[in-house]
C-alpha cells in the first residue's frame, strides 16, 4: 500500500508494492513447518530414548536416524526463517512524474535507488514466471489454482554515466502495468516494445544483450483496443518466427550426417527454442501452470487429476505387503509386535512415491499419509488372516505404524526433496499424483 508520505505527494502516479502471503496459506505454511520441526525433533531424540530404554540391536540401529533428524531440524528452521523474512521485507516500485523510485530485496540484500525518466529511452513488456502466486492473492475456496502463473513484467532500459542499465519491475495485474505505460507514452521520448522471452532469471548483461536483438522484440502500441489479446498475439508471432528461423538454419547443417538420417527414419520432430503463447487469461489469476515448450505446444496446461500408473503400482505393492507380512507372522517367521517392519514398508513406498512426483510439494506427503492410512486399514480389515491369533496382533501393530506415519513420513520426504534440489529435478510443474 502507498505510504502516507506518497499519498500527500501530487507527483506520485502509481505505486506497486509487494504482497504478503494470504492469512490462510500463511497459517497453513507455519503449521506444516512447525509439524516438520516437531517430527525432526522426535526423529533426533527418539532413537536415544529407544536405545536407553530397550537396549536391543534394533534400538541401537535406530541411532542412525539422528543424523537425518538433525538435518531436518536445520532445514525446517532455515525454511521458516526465510518465509518470515520474505513476508516482512516487501519490494516497492513507485512511479513519479519525473522518475522511478524502487526498493528491492535480492537474497537478503537491500537495493534502493531511483531512475530519472529522462534517462529512459525504451521499456519492454514481457512476462515472468511466478511460483506459488496463488498464496499471495485472494481466491475462492474451491477455485482451481496452478503452481505457476505468468505475470507481466517491465524492463526499463536507461542510460547512466554512458552505460546502459536495466531496471526490471514485476507486476501482479495488467491494469497497473497499463498505468505506467500510459505515463511513459505521455512523455513522448520513451519507446514501448514487447518481447516474448522469459528473462527474469538472466543477469542484467544478458538481458541487455537479448533486448538489443531486433528479431526478438517488436514495437507495441498501447492505445489501440484489446491490449491483452494484441499483446498475446504479438508475443506468439515473435516466438513462431524465431522457431522458423532456427528450423531454417538447422536444415542446411543437418542435410549431411547420420543424425539427420536417423531422425528422418524415425520421424521425430526437431526440438526448438521455447516461445510464449498466451491463454487469454490476464492478471494474477492469469496463465495456467507454464513450462517452456516446443513450437506447437504453447503453454503447457495443468495436468490431469487422474492418478498416474506409478502411483497405482506403488500403493498396490504397499497394500499387498500387508498380506505378505501377515502371512509371515502367522507362519512364525516374523514377530507380531515388529512395528519397525511396517514403518520400513511405509517409508520405502513413500520414498518411491516422492521420487516419481514430477514436482514435489508437502501436499504429496499429506496425500500419501491419508491414502496409505485408509488403504492399509481397509486391506487388513478384509483379510481373514487378521481375524484372530498372531495375525490379529500384527494387525494392531500395523495400525500403530499408520498412526506414527504423520511423523515418520517427513524423513523420506526431506531426503528426496534434498536430492531433487541438488540435481535440479524439482523444476517442473506440479502433477497431481
Amino acid at each position: 500500500m502507498p505510504t502516507d508520505e506518497n499519498l500527500s505527494d501530487p507527483s506520485l502516479i502509481h505505486e506497486r508494492c509487494g504482497r504478503r502471503m494470504e492469512p490462510f496459506y500463511w497459517i497453513l505454511t507455519f503449521e506444516a513447518l512447525a509439524l516438520l520441526l516437531l517430527s525432526a525433533l522426535a526423529l533426533a531424540a527418539g532413537p536415544v530414548y529407544l536405545a536407553v530404554t530397550f537396549r536391543h540391536f534394533w534400538s541401537y540401529m535406530s541411532l542412525l536416524l539422528i543424523i537425518p533428524g538433525l538435518w531436518l531440524i536445520r532445514f525446517s528452521i532455515l525454511t521458516l526463517k526465510a518465509y518470515i523474512w520474505k513476508n516482512r521485507h516487501l519490494d516497492r516500485y513507485s512511479l513519479y512524474r519525473d522518475d522511478i523510485r524502487y526498493l528491492h530485496y535480492e537474497q537478503a540484500v537491500k537495493e534502493e535507488g531511483a531512475v530519472r525518466l529522462d534517462e529512459v529511452d525504451r521499456v519492454y513488456i514481457a512476462y515472468y514466471v511466478a511460483q506459488y502466486h496463488y498464496a499471495y492473492k485472494k481466491t475462492k475456496w474451491f477455485e482451481s489454482q496452478s503452481v505457476f502463473h505468468l505475470l507481466p513484467m517491465l524492463y526499463v532500459r536507461y542510460r547512466r554515466d554512458a552505460q546502459e542499465r536495466i531496471l526490471k519491475i514485476p507486476f501482479y495485474e495488467l491494469p497497473d502495468l497499463k498505468k505506467w505505460l500510459k505515463h511513459f507514452k505521455q512523455r513522448g521520448s520513451i519507446e514501448i516494445w514487447a518481447t516474448d522471452l522469459l528473462l527474469e532469471q538472466k543477469t542484467e548483461a544478458e538481458q541487455l544483450s537479448v533486448l538489443r536483438k531486433p528479431l526478438d522484440t517488436s514495437p507495441f502500441d498501447i492505445e489501440k483496443k484489446g491490449f491483452k489479446k494484441r499483446l498475446d498475439n504479438l508475443l506468439y508471432e515473435l516466438g513462431r518466427k524465431r522457431s522458423e528461423r532456427e528450423r531454417a538454419s538447422q536444415e542446411p547443417s543437418e542435410s549431411f550426417g547420420r543424425a539427420k538420417t536417423m531422425r528422418a527414419r524415425s520421424g521425430t520432430p526437431q526440438p526448438q527454442r521455447p516461445f510464449y503463447r498466451g491463454n487469454g487469461r490476464g492478471g494474477a489469476g492469469g496463465a495456467a501452470a507454464v513450462r517452456e515448450s516446443s513450437p506447437g505446444q504453447g503453454v503447457r496446461q495443468e495436468s490431469s487429476r487422474r492418478p498416474r500408473m506409478s502411483t497405482v503400482v506403488i500403493f498396490a505393492l504397499l497394500f499387498a505387503s500387508l498380506y505378505v507380512l501377515t502371512g509371515f507372522v502367522v507362519d512364525g517367521r516374523v514377530s507380531p509386535d515388529n512395528m519397525w517392519l511396517c514403518i520400513g514398508c511405509f517409508l520405502a513406498a513413500a520414498a518411491a512415491y516422492f521420487v516419481m512426483a514430477d514436482r514435489l510439494t508437502f501436499w504429496h506427503a499429506v496425500r500419501f499419509t491419508l491414502a496409505a492410512f485408509i488403504g492399509w486399514v481397509l486391506t487388513g480389515a478384509i483379510m481373514p488372516l487378521t481375524d484372530t491369533g498372531a495375525g490379529g496382533e500384527f494387525y494392531s501393530t500395523a495400525i500403530g505404524a499408520t498412526i506414527l506415519l504423520p511423523l515418520t513420513i517427513w524423513l523420506p520426504f526431506g531426503m528426496v526433496c534434498w536430492i531433487r534440489r541438488q540435481f535440479g529435478l524439482n523444476e517442473e510443474e506440479e502433477v497431481t499424483l
